[in-house]
C-alpha cells in the first residue's frame, strides 16, 4: 500500500527541468599562422599636411612612373628619393609604419612561441622605401587586380577624392570608386570574405603584404576631371641580426667558392704535369 501511494505521488508529480550546471569559460589561443592582415589608420594632421606638401612639389617637378605600373591611368609620377628626402616627416612616418607592420603580422602569426615573439619584440629593424608615386585617377580610370613584387610590404594612402562622384547604379553592390582586397590566402570561405572593399577618405592609410592582391574600381563624376589622388609605396624590411646573419652567409659562401676553386686549379696543374711524364715515358 505504501509502494502504491508512493508510485501514485510520482505518477501525478510534474517532473522537474534539470538545472542546467554553470560552467567557466574555458581559456582559448587564437592561433592564426597564415593569416594576412591588413591595417588601416588615418594620418595624422601635422603628417599629412607634409605629405600634401610634398604632392604639390612633385606635381612640379613630375616624371612619370606610369610604365612601370598596372594601373589604366595617365597620370602617375614618381616621388623619387631625393623628393622624399625633403619631406622627412611623410617619410619616416611610412618607414615606421612599416616596421609597425611587420611587427603585428608577426605577433598575429607567431602566437604560441614566446621565445620567437620575444626575439621579434626586440629585433632592431631596418626599413627601406623602394618606390613611391602618386596617383591621380580620373573619372573611368582604374587599377585592375594586382601585386607588387620586388619588395615585402606595400600601403596606399588618400589626398583627395572626387567631389561630384555620382552614386553607382546599383544600391546592394556599390562597388565605384572603392579599393578591394581580394582573398589570395586559401582561407576556407565557409568562414572568411573572399574580398573586403573600402571607401577612400582623405586621410586614409591602407598598409599590407606585398602579394595580398588588390584593385580599386573606375567612378563616375559630372566633372571629367573631378580627381582622386592617392599615393602608394613599396618597402623592404629585415632585422641587424638577420642582416648580419645573410653577411656572414654570403662570407663562407665565397670562402667557400674561393677554396673550390684553388682545388680545381691545384687539380689542373696536377693534370697537366701527369700528362709531361707520360709524354716524356712515350718519347724515351
Amino acid at each position: 500500500m505504501k509502494i502504491k501511494n508512493l508510485l501514485d505521488d510520482n505518477e501525478n508529480k510534474p517532473s522537474e527541468t534539470p538545472k542546467p550546471q554553470s560552467r567557466e569559460a574555458l581559456p582559448i589561443q587564437v592561433i592564426s599562422p597564415w593569416t594576412n592582415i591588413i591595417i588601416k589608420t588615418k594620418i595624422p594632421d601635422v603628417i599629412f599636411q607634409n605629405l600634401l606638401e610634398m604632392y604639390e612639389y612633385t606635381m612640379k617637378n613630375k616624371k612619370s612612373f606610369g610604365d612601370q605600373l598596372v594601373g589604366q591611368i595617365d597620370d602617375e609620377p614618381e616621388v623619387t628619393q631625393e623628393i622624399l628626402e625633403k619631406y622627412p616627416q611623410w617619410a619616416n612616418f611610412c618607414l615606421q609604419s612599416t616596421e609597425n607592420f611587420v611587427k603585428t603580422q608577426a605577433e598575429i602569426n607567431y602566437v604560441g612561441e614566446e621565445a620567437k615573439l620575444q626575439t621579434i619584440r626586440t629585433d632592431k629593424y631596418l626599413c627601406k622605401i623602394n618606390t613611391m608615386w602618386f596617383v591621380n585617377q580620373k573619372p573611368g580610370e582604374y587599377n585592375p587586380i594586382h601585386i607588387h613584387t620586388n619588395c615585402k610590404v606595400s600601403a596606399i594612402c588618400y589626398l583627395k577624392t572626387p567631389k561630384q562622384q555620382v552614386r553607382g547604379r546599383k544600391e546592394h553592390y556599390k562597388s565605384d570608386g572603392k579599393v578591394t582586397f581580394t582573398n589570395n590566402t586559401g582561407t576556407d570561405l565557409n568562414f572568411a570574405n573572399y574580398q573586403a572593399s573600402f571607401e577612400p577618405k582623405a586621410g586614409d592609410f591602407y598598409i599590407f603584404p606585398a602579394m595580398q592582391h588588390h584593385s580599386v574600381w573606375p567612378y563616375r563624376s559630372a566633372d571629367p576631371d573631378d580627381l582622386r589622388v592617392s599615393l602608394s609605396f613599396n618597402s623592404d624590411v629585415t632585422t641587424e641580426a638577420s642582416l648580419k646573419k645573410t653577411q656572414e652567409d654570403q662570407e663562407n659562401l665565397y670562402k667557400e667558392m674561393k677554396e673550390y676553386k684553388e682545388k680545381q686549379q691545384q687539380s689542373e696543374v696536377k693534370d697537366d704535369k701527369s700528362a709531361d711524364v707520360s709524354n716524356i715515358n712515350k718519347s724515351g
